[in-house]
């Protein structure tokens, strides 16, 4: 009988495996498709530096080129400890890097398969026949948010794994340990957002079994329990992204968020009327916000078979699936309506910015196919039936979901940008690349009127820019990029304005991309590619240079202020010390001359020689778990021009070293590996005990 079961059981996992492939088959099967947007634009070029990092034997956590210099190893959009993510990054270190796109989208299609499967082992644990259980889980992964968040690989990574996560709960928490694995999968994906709609659900959804009486009272404490187990897990993720989130602009998103942002109502017609809101050709969309969250079809025969489930008289279980979609309902909305508004008004800010409830639209999905599941398994009494209306089901959402614009992306019609190609033009990537790489470090680019693309791509491109374009922005590189380029401060990706700015000279931006004129004497044209023009300054500063001139700010604020007026000169440093801890230097009458001996992602060795006491600034992002010294013993690294660093050399001829030591990694992860040591010995215990009790 279990054997029959099992051959069941795979039959149906295959049919899901055929209909996500058959969805995507565009990105799997054909040339010059992808996901669309944040995938091509944040995804790919993130995990191809972790791959290029991968394959030249070196540990992935500083990039150079983004930001002037990024702790990539904190940035959980990078998912570097997602296993899956993880898998096609080295994949790609081995395969070659520039397969990442494809490698990226296999991983991702994988997990989607891995959420039907899930969905259908919940279903079948709720009691339902397998055919009911293969329809609940077709309605998932085929169904509205995958379809519509393709581009968004942490909302898809933390989206697979909940209805395993479910699946734990139904079964009264049991076993903890594996629940605790599938909510730290919901960290590790990517989005905090997403694993905050994941979190919540398992607690309500614990609560619920509670109060229908389908479970004991000590399922929310094992839920509880597990909920910790996960974030300790995790932490070898969270810990870092903490520390990154206190020295980046995401402290600031609560200026521009409204009360809590949330999915508009107008989404809710797009149950019955897909293309409501021409969400299929996006030269005619016409919706309230974001057209991937105004996407919320899962087929008309789902939708009827969730209603039916709700509305016939409903069981136990289908009121507390009932609830809980119908209060995922509620909070993706957010703001939207009067209860939510007021329920995010209430909320701390520290609290409210890191929520965003569109994101619940995982919870609202995967209820949805519960209940289309336990309503096919109730109202279709016929195995032929089943199918027939699973095929149905499968065949809608293939035709009306697939190949739209939220889910896939032609690169013959966008080339984008590439490893090897700016706008399909591999000369303009080569000449770039060529004029950047004329100097040890290579020299600095930065754009002006030019697509965002390029602030985002740096890594992809392996060309070093003090830009960028991520949440996680650091908050010092912002305050240096608002000196030629107005903004508000919680802004990620500012294009110079002010080309005739000092601070430019100072951050050793050589050449600078535009598709218009560059109106400052210091840069003459360089050359033209597809629509861009290079502008070249010959006077930028070098990444390394030493002065005998400083003065001492005592906060970040007065720094800034000096570093932002219309007098500044870049040849005397700001140092940013409390009073007394900076000696003043003698100010040399000549600046000394400092070499680059080697310069790696996380290990730089200079050489300097001065006549008198001075300051080596290197024009690199200053963060903590950044290391010094000066001819072998320690040196302070003190924070220079803002957003860089500074070392006191003595006079002579010394030798500095610069080291990226990210202790806070290698004290979480060694909380993440006992944690997880903690589940193996719990699982391996729980197993154990199984097979005595059956072999008893």
């Amino acid at each position: 009988m279990m054997e029959n079961s099992r051959r069941t059981g795979a039959l149906y996992s295959l049919a899901l495996l055929v209909e996500v492939a058959l969805f995507h088959r565009h990105v799997l099967f054909l040339r010059n498709f992808t996901f669309p947007w944040d995938f091509r634009g944040v995804h790919v070029p993130l995990a191809t530096f972790i791959a290029s990092s991968l394959r030249r034997g070196e540990l992935p956590l500083w990039d150079p080129y983004t930001y002037c210099g990024y702790p990539i190893y904190a940035n959980i959009q990078a998912a570097l400890f997602h296993p899956p993510a993880l898998a096609a990054a080295l994949a790609g270190a081995w395969l070659g890097p520039d397969l990442m796109p494809r490698l990226l989208a296999i991983a991702e299609v994988a997990q989607i398969w891995i959420a039907g499967i899930g969905t259908y082992a919940l279903l079948r644990r709720l009691g339902a026949r397998p055919g009911a259980a293969w329809i609940g889980g077709t309605v998932y992964e085929l169904g509205c948010f995958f379809a519509s968040q393709a581009q968004h690989m942490g909302a898809v990574g933390a989206a697979a794994w909940l209805p395993l996560a479910w699946l734990c709960v139904v079964s009264e928490g049991e076993p903890a340990p594996l629940l605790a694995v599938a909510l730290a999968m919901t960290i590790l994906a990517g989005l905090p957002q997403a694993a905050v709609a994941a979190f919540g659900s398992v607690l309500a959804l614990a609560v619920l079994m509670l109060i229908f009486r389908v479970g004991r009272r000590v399922v929310p404490v094992r839920v509880l329990v597990a909920c910790v187990w996960a974030v300790l897990l995790a932490a070898i993720q969270i810990a870092p992204a903490a520390e990154l989130t206190r020295h980046s602009v995401a402290k600031f998103r609560a200026e521009w968020l409204r009360t809590g942002g949330g999915i508009r109502p107008g989404a809710l017609i797009t149950l019955i009327l897909p293309d409501h809101w021409n969400v299929f050709d996006l030269a005619k969309f016409h919706g309230p916000g974001d057209a991937t969250f105004l996407y919320l079809y899962s087929s008309l025969l789902g939708l009827a078979l969730a209603l039916a489930a709700m509305l016939w008289k409903p069981d136990r279980w289908r009121r507390v699936f009932m609830l809980l979609t119908l209060g995922a309902a509620l909070w993706m909305l957010g703001d939207s309506t009067p209860v939510g508004r007021a329920i995010f008004e209430a909320l701390p800010v520290s609290i409210r910015i890191g929520i965003h409830p569109e994101f619940a639209l995982e919870v609202f999905a995967l209820g949805m196919a519960v209940l289309a599941g336990l309503g096919a398994h109730q109202f279709l009494r016929s195995r032929g039936v089943e199918l027939a209306v699973g095929a149905l089901i499968a065949l809608d959402l293939v035709a009306v979901s697939s190949g739209r614009p939220f889910n896939v992306s032609s690169t013959a019609a966008e080339p984008g940008m590439t490893r090897d190609s700016i706008d399909g033009s591999r000369a303009f990537a080569a000449r770039l690349r060529a004029l950047t790489g004329a100097a040890t470090p290579p020299y600095r680019f930065d754009t002006a009127d030019a697509s965002y693309s390029w602030a985002s791509s740096a890594a992809l491109l392996e060309l070093p820019t003090a830009n960028g374009c991520d949440p996680l922005a650091p908050e010092r590189v912002i305050q240096v990029r608002l000196s030629f380029a107005p903004g508000a401060r919680w802004g990620t990706c500012y294009q110079v304005v002010d080309a005739a700015s000092p601070v430019l000279r100072l951050i050793g931006a050589r050449y600078l991309i535009s598709r218009a004129a560059v109106n400052a004497a210091d840069f003459q044209p360089a050359g033209e590619f597809v629509g861009y023009r290079i502008f070249e300054n010959p006077r930028a500063g070098a990444r390394f240079f030493l002065t005998g001139q400083a003065r001492v700010a005592r906060s970040l604020g007065e720094s800034a202020a000096w570093l932002h007026a219309a007098d500044f000169d870049p040849s005397v440093a700001i140092v940013e010390a409390p009073d007394g801890v900076f000696a003043p230097l003698p100010e040399a009458a000549t600046a000394g001359r400092v070499e680059v001996l080697s310069y790696a992602p996380t290990h730089i060795a200079l050489a300097t020689h001065t006549a008198a006491p001075e300051l080596v600034v290197a024009t690199d992002t200053w963060y903590p778990g950044w290391q010094a010294w000066v001819d072998g013993a320690p040196a302070r690294i003190y924070v220079a021009d803002v957003a860089f660093r500074g070392i006191r050399v003595p006079a002579g001829d010394h030798h500095v070293e610069m080291r990226f030591v990210p202790r806070i990694l290698w004290i979480s992860g060694l909380v993440s590996a006992l944690a997880l040591a903690a589940a193996l010995a719990a699982c391996r215990k729980r197993a154990l005990s199984v097979s005595r009790c059956r072999g008893g």
